[in-house]
Parts: structure tokens; C-alpha cells; sequence
């Protein structure tokens, strides 16, 4: 029997065609928002008046669940199934999302959630539909969604709209995900979890037995052999070393070790000591390469009546990554252990879009998946490594059950240095779900990856990405150059430029820049074609026409929900306008006023000298002296942005 207000012809009509296309083949079903997501949830917020907006935020959803399957087709070689495609007018949303549950039921074999599904109502239920007929769940990338982290994700997102409950229509929306949460935790009653569950019997496990719980579960972790302090002296406990039993007994202490020595890929192993029921590790001892010396290491930490683990040493300059997953907050860093948590510079992204971007970087799936009130600390390595030969390493494992910390997405941090500024502005615009051209980045520490859309024009430009933002420092070329070459020649000590970029072209109808003014006010400046003089301080901006105006505040509206404000470049083909560099940050410019401040002289300089010329003078610039701009260029050229970098007071005359 169909539900009330289900048109039932049309729809056992549709159900009757899958039936010959699709029964008994692998197909996936591509879950994405179209009429609410992110997108709804600004317009809620911002624009609630201006009807056309909200018929292009169903039109940006849907162009991005198109584009997402078809990059699917091709990297996954098997059928993705879309909702954006049937589009009848007379049909309500229960009536989709009747038919799309049928189609989840009884043909999807996986269903892939778009970045912000957690946002959309009709996500929600399919994610539930999709756990009640027990069907895999994943990300664009392949990382699985537990339920634990589904629940997570959209009890987040329902405690932000209810946070601003007096906005028309985010009640609403936050009533309907808290039905949909309801019946997701009904379903877990009767059968725990739904899943791996860590926390049965992983409460106040000494760290060893957390680390042996992990393997047992299925996690990867460092080869280790762990002792317990017995009248003084170590006593093993656990034992994970490849091709050689779980838990095998190597008697005394230095065999142990020599095994354990033997078969680390590095020849080189750790010590680490703990008490048992301290959350907090004592003394760690890294990198030894002689039995004897992690003998002495491990007897002399039992005679203090410390536990001690002893595991293989894994590199952590092999251009990978270590960190800690702890609820929605994923941290991590290159070159140093998981707890660089606890030194600045460390990344800090929300756990969804951490993973994804972190998978596209590397190009695996980035399974860590824990209960969403649990910290875990892991490191991730471009080569295969650890008891079961994965990229991924879990090395600690604790329940959390107050989870206050929220991410804090700023760069530049330790990983954007590595993979270059650029590249992880456009990583994060690009899982953000803003339009960015197809990008293959060649890095000087990890294997080429490629991320964005296709543009449909064909050209492509080669970009450099300094470790920093350096405005115009570096060459920017249009059309095909030998990124090694680039290197070489513009950087030979390997120190300036991070990655070489090749980015699909976009065809140039308008091209500008976005920052955000003195008075938090979005400021838009462009120019007919590719706007490269309005960046170099060469030509003025021009008046841009209201629907390039208006797409680009789009773009920002966007990008500024997620991250605060930003600065970005932008160029519009007609139809779209796609993201080329994007910068977190305000600016204190306004129309003549560059930087705040007062100086005690200034100094004028002719803008028609160019961007080398204007370095120099800053260079040179005596100090508690001011800079006059003669010439007009634009606030958001790569003029005023080395200025602003300056941090000197600056004008602008004519």
C-alpha cells in the first residue's frame, strides 16, 4: 500500500524499469542535498527575501551532484545512480524520497554521501534507509561513514540550527534531522553498535590492551611487544609481530626485542612508559638501533614500576602524516608523532572534511573509524607499513565522554607548508563543494594527486604554490611548461616553491578577486578576460554586470560559512564562477586606505614599477615610515596584498 500523496502509477512504473536495468548488477547511489544542504541553510540566514537565489542554490546542488557522479563513472567503474536527473513537477518531496528509498532497498549495493549531507533532510533518511537494510555507507574518497559518525554529523548540524532557532525555517529543518536521529538510535538499541564497536570492554584498558583491542578489531598498528613491571622487572604482556603468532610468548626479554628489531622495516625501535591508569605517557625514548640499549631502556623504567610498550620505529618525514581523531575535531601534522596535537602549527580540520582531504592527497580512503566519543591517535604513511602492511597506523585508543573541542580550520599551518599554500586553499574550497578546475599537483615530498572539475575549455595553466602565500613572487604560466624545469630554475635550493599546480583553464568572460574590507564587507573587483593586469596592479578594475556580482558573493557566502572570512580569486566563464586561489582573512583596506596606522613619514611610489620594484622599496623603507600608492590599483591585486603583507601603514592616490 503507497503512502498518502505517493503517485503510485508513475512511480511502480519507474520501479518496474529499474528492474530490467539494474537487478542483479554493483550499483551505488549518490545521496546529495538539492533543494536544502549548506547552501539552504545560508540562504535561511542571509537571503530570505530573494526568491532567485534560492531556484540557484538548487542549481549549484545539482550541477555538483551531476559532476560528483560523473567523476564517479570513471574512477569507480560501476553504475552511480543520481537523484538530480528526474525532475517531475507535480511531485512532492515525500514522493522522492518514497521512490529513492525503493531504490536504495532493492538495487544499491553502497550509497556515497555528497559533502554537507549531514545539512539535508532527504540525505538523513537515506543514510537511515541505507543503515536499515544494512548497506555500506561512504564518502566522495571511500572512507566509510559509521553510524556512529552519521549520528555524530547530524546531531552537530541539528544543535547548530536549533542555536538560531529564531530564523524562519532552521527550526524546522532542525526538528526533522532530530526525527530522523531519533529513529536512527531506535534501530541501535536492539543490536548495539551496528558496527565496530570499540568501547565494549575498551573502558580503562591500560594502553597495550587498547592497542591489542585495536588489532583484534582489525586496526592497524605498529609491530609492538609490551611488558608490565613484575617485582621490578618486565614481564611481556601483548605481542603483535608480522607473520608470527598473536600474542607469541619470546621469553626472555632481549629475544624478544631482537625479534622485534628484526623486523621493523627501519631496523630501529621505540620505548614508551606509561602508568596504568594515567591517561598520559611518561618518558618515550625514540629511535634505537641496539638491543641492548632498549634492554636497559625497558628494565630500567619496570624498576620504577612503569608499564612500558616497545614498538617498531615508523618514520614520520616519510611525507605522511600523524594525529588525533577525537569527535568532530581531526588534527594532524607532518613530520612528527601523534602528539604534535600539542605544539602550534598543527592542522585542525572537522572530521569529515579532514578525511576527504586527507584521501585525496594520498590517494587512499581514509578509514579511521572509531565511535564518535573517542579519541584515537594514528599516523598515515604514502607506503604500506605497521602488523598488518596499511597505510594507516592506530597507535592509542581512549573513550571520551565530554566532547567539547571544536575544529579550528586556519591556515597556513604545518601540512598547507608541505603541500604548498595554494593547494590546500583549493583542497578546501574543492571538498567545501565550491567549483574548482580540474588541479594536478606535482609536490616535492608526495606522489602527484589531482582534485576539481572539469572546466569544458581547453587550457591549462601552470601555477606555483610557495609554502606561504607570496603574491606574485612566483611564475604563473598560461599553457603547458615543464613544472621540473620551474623547479629548477625559480627555486633550486627547494625551499621556495612546495608544489607545481596544473590547472584546467576557465574560460575567461570576467576574472577578478575577493577580500573582505575594513567594514567586513566583501570587496568584488574584476575585469573582462583573464584579469591578470587587474592582479599585477596594471589595470583598474571595471564595472561587472550584476549576475557576475552577484555569483561571486555566492561563492563567498559559501566559503565564509565554513571559514570565517576569506580572500579569494575567481574567474567566471558565463555560466559559473569557479575558485582559483582561496585565503582565509579579513583586511582593514578600504577605498583609499590600504593599512591602518600612522607614520612619522611617508614615502611615495610609483605602482607602474611593478610588483619587483615595490618589494625592493619595502625592503628598503626606513622605519616608522608610510607608503603612498600613486596610481590606482585594485584592493584586491596582488599590489595591495604585498603591502598588507608588509604590515605598514599605505595609502592609495591617484
Amino acid at each position: 500500500m503507497k503512502e498518502p500523496g505517493v503517485t503510485s502509477s508513475l512511480h511502480e512504473a519507474i520501479i518496474n524499469g529499474w528492474e530490467c536495468a539494474l537487478v542483479d548488477t554493483n550499483a551505488a547511489y549518490l545521496s546529495g542535498p538539492i533543494t536544502t544542504g549548506r547552501r539552504y541553510v545560508e540562504y535561511l540566514r542571509n537571503c530570505r527575501q530573494d526568491p532567485t537565489r534560492l531556484d540557484g542554490l538548487r542549481k549549484r546542488n545539482i550541477e555538483d551532484l551531476l559532476s560528483a557522479a560523473r567523476r564517479l563513472r570513471k574512477s569507480r567503474n560501476r553504475i552511480i545512480i543520481e537523484p538530480a536527473s528526474l525532475e517531475l513537477p507535480e511531485w512532492t518531496q515525500k514522493d522522492y524520497h518514497h521512490l529513492w528509498e525503493r531504490l536504495i532497498e532493492r538495487h544499491a549495493k553502497l550509497v556515497i554521501f555528497m559533502p554537507g549531507w549531514e545539512y539535508s533532510y532527504g540525505c538523513a533518511l537515506e543514510f537511515l534507509h541505507a543503515f536499515r537494510q544494512d548497506i555500506r555507507t561512504e564518502t566522495l574518497s571511500g572512507s566509510p561513514i559509521s553510524i556512529d559518525e552519521g549520528l555524530g554529523a547530524l546531531s552537530e548540524v541539528r544543535d547548530e540550527l536549533r542555536a538560531e532557532s529564531q530564523i524562519e525555517g532552521l527550526a524546522n529543518l532542525a526538528d526533522r534531522l532530530d526525527n530522523v536521529i531519533s529513529r536512527l538510535r531506535e534501530l541501535l538499541q536492539p543490536t548495539g553498535s551496528g558496527g565496530l564497536d570499540l568501547k565494549v570492554g575498551a573502558a580503562n584498558l591500560r594502553k597495550d590492551m587498547s592497542l591489542d583491542l585495536l588489532a583484534e578489531r582489525g586496526f592497524n598498528v605498529a609491530q609492538f611487544i609490551s611488558f608490565v613491571p613484575e617485582n621490578g622487572r618486565p614481564r611481556q604482556a601483548f605481542a603483535r609481530v608480522a607473520d608470527r603468532e598473536t600474542n607469541a610468548d619470546f621469553g626472555e626479554l632481549r629475544s624478544a626485542l631482537n625479534e622485534l628489531l628484526n623486523a621493523s622495516a627501519d631496523n630501529s625501535i621505540n620505548v614508551r612508559s606509561y602508568e596504568p591508569h594515567n591517561p598520559q605517557s611518561r618518558e618515550f625514548i625514540y629511535g634505537l638501533k641496539s638491543v641492548e640499549d632498549a634492554a636497559l631502556a625497558v628494565e630500567r623504567l619496570s624498576g620504577e614500576g612503569l608499564h612500558t610498550i616497545v614498538n617498531e620505529t615508523i618514520d614520520v618525514s616519510d611525507g605522511g602524516v600523524s594525529g588525533v581523531l577525537m569527535g568532530n575535531v581531526l588534527e594532524f601534522s607532518p613530520d612528527d608523532t601523534p602528539r604534535c596535537v600539542e605544539k602550534p602549527g598543527t592542522a585542525s580540520l572537522p572530521r569529515g572534511l579532514g578525511r576527504e582531504l586527507l584521501a585525496t592527497v594520498y590517494g587512499f580512503p581514509v578509514e579511521l573509524t572509531v565511535p564518535y566519543a573517542s579519541r584515537l591517535e594514528f599516523s598515515l604513511h604514502p607506503s604500506p607499513r605497521g602488523w598488518r602492511g596499511t597505510n594507516i597506523i592506530t597507535w592509542e585508543f581512549a573513550d571520551e565522554d565530554r566532547l567539547t573541542a571544536q575544529p579550528q580550520l586556519r591556515w597556513p599551518n604545518n601540512f598547507s607548508r608541505m603541500i604548498g599554500d595554494k593547494v590546500f586553499g583549493l583542497l578546501v574550497a574543492h571538498h567545501l563543494g565550491l567549483p574548482v578546475p580540474t588541479t594536478t599537483v606535482v609536490n616535492r615530498r608526495v606522489a602527484p594527486f589531482s582534485f576539481g572539475r572539469s572546466t569544458g575549455w581547453g587550457e591549462y595553466w601552470i601555477r606555483t604554490a610557495p609554502p606561504e602565500q607570496m603574491p606574485g613572487l612566483f611564475s604563473t604560466y598560461r599553457g603547458w611548461v615543464d613544472p621540473f624545469r620551474i623547479l629548477q630554475t625559480e627555486d633550486p635550493d627547494g625551499t621556495g616553491i612546495a608544489s607545481v599546480l596544473s590547472q584546467a583553464g576557465v574560460r575567461p568572460v570576467y576574472s577578478g578577486a575577493l577580500i573582505v574590507g575594513a567594514d567586513g564587507e566583501p570587496i568584488i573587483e574584476g575585469r573582462s578576460g583573464t584579469g591578470e593586469s587587474l592582479m599585477l596592479g596594471e589595470g583598474r578594475p571595471e564595472s561587472l554586470p550584476d549576475r557576475i556580482y552577484s555569483d561571486v558573493e555566492d561563492l563567498y557566502v559559501q566559503a565564509a560559512e565554513a571559514l570565517g572570512p576569506v580572500r579569494l580569486e575567481w574567474v567566471h566563464d558565463g555560466e559559473l564562477a569557479w575558485v582559483v586561489q582561496l585565503h582565509r582573512g579579513a583586511t582593514e583596506s578600504s577605498l583609499l586606505q590600504l593599512t591602518s596606522g600612522e607614520a612619522n613619514d611617508w614615502v611615495e611610489f610609483d605602482v607602474g614599477a611593478g610588483l619587483a620594484a615595490l618589494r625592493l622599496r619595502l625592503t628598503e623603507l626606513p622605519k616608522d615610515t608610510g607608503l603612498i600608492l600613486r596610481g590606482h590599483v585594485g584592493l584586491t591585486s596582488h599590489v595591495a596584498d604585498v603591502v598588507r603583507r608588509a604590515q605598514i601603514p599605505a595609502k592609495m592616490i591617484g
